[in-house]
């Protein structure tokens, strides 16, 4: 297979084996650029998300460090619950309302809330002023972040809150 190659080369001018030799060259580097640049604009986006995944850790250990440090010299409020009118005043104050999805109440007044598309940083600063007198703690936080550019600092949220006076 290779004679034959070679004696096809052989049969051409020197000027036809650079030409050839040019075209080879150039679907090379076509198939580099079209195969590498993606890669490597996914890789940098990965470690991109990656980033912003370590800060929102970072953040969120912040704020239970922040949590428990408060929490240490407390003593338990057993407090009657604020219901869901005293929660929804609270989202209210905060321009919260309007983002919120769904407001639900449990079995033991457990409360549920949804939030499909809000700002982190309000919810975040919501969270903060939740206070023990409010008669509920947090049971259940989750957080997802939004795609898109239109979504930039807009996450999906579910809080679970339970009364104090409950027992775990």
């Amino acid at each position: 297979m290779s004679a034959k190659l070679i004696d096809l080369l052989l049969r051409l001018t020197r000027r036809e084996r650079r030409l050839l030799g040019g075209a080879g060259l150039m679907i090379l580097l076509a198939v580099g650029f079209g195969l590498l640049l993606p890669l490597q604009e996914r890789h940098q986006q990965a470690k991109t998300q990656l980033a912003e995944l370590r800060a929102l850790e970072q953040w969120i250990m912040a704020r239970i460090a922040e949590k428990q440090g408060l929490n240490q010299g407390n003593i338990a409020i057993s407090q009657t619950p604020i219901g869901t009118s005293g929660i929804e005043a609270g989202l209210i104050e905060a321009h919260l309302r309007q983002p919120l999805s769904a407001l639900s109440v449990q079995e033991g007044g457990a409360i549920d809330l949804r939030f499909d598309r809000v700002d982190f940083i309000q919810l975040g600063q919501w969270l903060r002023t939740a206070h023990p007198a409010w008669g509920y703690r947090i049971d259940s936080f989750r957080l997802e972040a939004l795609e898109g550019e239109a979504a930039a600092g807009r996450v999906a949220a579910w809080i679970s809150l339970s009364p104090t006076t409950q027992t775990r």
